[in-house]
């Protein structure tokens, strides 16, 4: 065998758009308080909230969040797509509206 499975399909990736579905509106409202609520906490404890979120978006470890405020554990809660998703919203939205 050639380690491609005998079903997959061949693809031009260079040419092919793949779609990716948003989730529902529960999950948006859920990460933007998380981002909030992490937002507030990295700021209290005298971090740079953008670059820390920066680094955990990126990196996935979440030692770039304080744990202050249980932020550590919150940000862990909501998947990292789902944070760029309502980060990438909110700068959309406010794009529009500017």
């Amino acid at each position: 065998m050639t380690g491609k499975e005998v079903n997959e399909p061949q693809r031009n990736w260079q040419e092919e758009t793949v779609v990716f579905h948003v989730g529902p509106e529960e999950e948006t409202r859920r990460a933007r308080k998380v981002l909030r609520e992490v937002f507030q906490a990295l700021q209290e404890k005298g971090y740079d909230p953008i670059s820390q979120l920066v680094g955990y978006l990126l990196s996935g470890d979440p030692t770039y969040i304080t744990s202050h405020a249980g932020a550590r554990q919150l940000v862990r809660t909501v998947e990292r797509d789902e944070l760029l998703e309502e980060l990438l919203h909110a700068f959309i939205k406010q794009e529009q509206a500017g």
